[in-house]
């Protein structure tokens, strides 16, 4: 077989097959419909592959122009060997695809799987529908279409790992809230809010407070900036309802604050 390359794939008739099989020399009209598939060069056999509905073995073909096989050879596991194959080239296109690409589509052409493989994949080769559908069973793509050569691809985005760097979140305000401490004049704004809040009131609540305004206190910093007035932090991920409503929690607050002393609930 090292000296062999499959050109086609071509499944036959449980019957076609055992035809093939019992009487090799008949004229095979599957034959003569890929008698170009057929051929030798440069030492290499390009031969035809038989493969039977339901069984696993197939028939290497090389009929030199002729309605018949002028060589042939009969191999058990032949389905195995050639789905090995396969799965190894979907293998190499979703972990080079998934592990480089930006965004969730990727291209290989076919001439890169026979360079990296040693697998020559051709449009209506039968090797190209079976590595189609070996793609389409991975749990990584989305979509796949082959033309002009090309295999294009689709993933699902949390499978690509550029994506999924580039989409780290970023700092939440709890987090930032400890390295700005004495920082000066901070102020947290939301583009669709109307108020400012001043960060450091956030520092006066108790447990039970930051409860309270989880939801401020998880907000993603967007931007940060220096303005004539302080420190802008613009927030992102909170609604702006958000904001308002802790304003509204700290002058309630500073109304009793003798009564409630110097934390804020």
């Amino acid at each position: 077989m090292d000296d062999c390359q499959i050109e086609k794939v071509v499944e036959l008739s449980h019957e076609d097959f055992c035809h093939l099989k019992i009487v090799p020399s008949d004229s095979q009209p599957f034959i003569v419909e890929n008698r170009s598939c057929m051929y030798s060069e440069d030492g290499v056999m390009h031969c035809l592959l038989a493969l039977g509905q339901g069984s696993n073995d197939g028939v290497l073909i090389e009929a030199e122009g002729y309605r018949y096989p002028r060589y042939a050879a009969y191999i058990p596991g032949m389905r195995d060997i050639v789905n090995a194959e396969i799965n190894r080239a979907a293998e190499f296109i979703v972990r080079q695809g998934t592990a480089e690409s930006a965004s969730v589509c990727w291209s290989v052409r076919f001439e890169e799987l026979e360079k990296s493989l040693g697998l020559t994949i051709r449009e209506s080769s039968g090797l190209d529908s079976m590595l189609r559908a070996a793609l389409k069973q991975r749990p990584e793509v989305a979509a796949v279409d082959m033309h002009d050569g090309c295999i294009e691809m689709e993933y699902h985005p949390e499978y690509c790992q550029r994506l999924k760097k580039d989409d780290q979140p970023g700092l939440r305000l709890k987090e930032l809230l400890p390295l700005l401490k004495g920082s000066g004049l901070i102020f947290l704004c939301h583009e669709e809010a109307e108020r400012s809040v001043l960060m450091e009131n956030l520092r006066l609540l108790t447990d039970a407070g930051q409860g309270d305004h989880a939801a401020l206190l998880n907000a993603r910093v967007a931007e940060i900036c220096e303005t004539p007035e302080g420190t802008e932090i613009v927030l992102t991920d909170v609604e702006p309802e958000e904001l308002a409503r802790f304003n509204e929690a700290v002058e309630t607050f500073m109304a009793a604050e003798e009564s409630m002393g110097p934390t804020m609930g």
